[in-house]
């Protein structure tokens, strides 16, 4: 009978203590996929929690995340968490410390993918927030919910100049137009656009060239979707053999070109955030668009 009571007295106590802490959360329902970006947006997450106790009251914040299905992405360890000291009163907390990444045990599957890509992957999630006891981690409070989606990236197409498309010398010596498609969904922050462009040299292959040549031209375009390019004498060379010093074999060294003599490149687009990191995806975790291959040339007489 006497432990009845006092079992009976310990709940009343817990319960009385637990109604002297209350908590609200909100999150916002389009957060960065990167997870690292969470502590440095503002209102990614917003937890007050409300002591109502008369006095100080130690406590540690546990985290709960949860794909659509249910399945558990990630939750804090209440071993490495620190203790907060909650005043009297209101207290706001934001995703620094209420998602402390370092702090989050993943799954193996989120923690490979994160460790590839630093994101999370398209998906409705649900993130649930709660305060423990620090030396026990019994709940103080019940938990409070809010849910968010990621959408799929669509990365941007090279639209300008098109795959395979030839280009007049003398038109691309003052201007060349590059143009592509938006990210898709539209992020809150402003996206750069990172425009690169490389000479295919000869016996190179185009991703050779994409990977190991210095660009021509690497250029960071904030928000726009074109760009005009100056070669401003980068192509002048393209003029230095005349027509009559042009061969049927000297033709074949540039690839089969039948009658033309130029210059080949490859460009691609890249999408990055304010801080310059990628905006990838699970498959291409560079955000950079399929590259595409132009020549720059003019038209010759070939001799027999």
């Amino acid at each position: 009978m006497k432990n009845k009571i006092l079992i009976a007295l310990f709940v009343l106590c817990t319960t009385i203590a637990n109604a002297q802490l209350t908590t609200n959360l909100i999150v916002n329902p389009r957060p960065p996929a990167t997870l690292s970006k969470w502590a440095i947006t503002q209102g990614t997450i917003t937890f007050v929690a409300n002591n109502i106790a008369g006095g100080a009251r130690s406590v540690k914040i546990k985290t709960t995340l949860k794909s659509a299905d249910g399945t558990e992405v990630s939750i804090t360890n209440l071993n490495l968490a620190p203790t907060l000291v909650l005043q009297n009163g209101q207290t706001i907390l934001n995703a620094a410390t209420v998602y402390p990444l370092e702090m989050q045990q993943f799954t193996s599957k989120f923690q490979n993918a994160l460790n590839r890509t630093g994101k999370l992957s398209a998906d409705n999630y649900q993130l649930c927030v709660e305060l423990v006891e620090p030396a026990t981690f019994q709940p103080l409070t019940t938990p409070k919910c809010g849910t968010f989606y990621l959408a799929a990236v669509q990365l941007p197409i090279g639209i300008m100049p098109a795959n395979e498309q030839v280009l007049d010398i003398a038109k691309a010596q003052t201007a060349i137009m590059f143009r592509w498609t938006p990210l898709a969904p539209r992020p809150q922050e402003k996206v750069q656009y990172r425009l690169q462009v490389f000479e295919i040299l000869e016996n190179q292959q185009p991703m050779q060239a994409l990977r190991s040549n210095q660009p021509l031209l690497d250029k960071n375009i904030i928000a726009a979707t074109q760009f005009i390019w100056q070669p401003q004498g980068i192509l002048g060379n393209v003029n230095d053999l005349s027509d009559d010093t042009i061969s049927i074999a000297q033709s074949v060294k540039c690839g089969g070109c039948k009658g033309w003599n130029g210059k080949l490149f490859i460009w691609s687009i890249q999408a990055l955030d304010a801080l310059g990191t990628p905006i990838g995806t699970d498959i291409n975790s560079e955000g950079r668009s399929e590259p595409i291959i132009f020549s720059v040339k003019r038209k010759i007489n070939l001799k027999h």
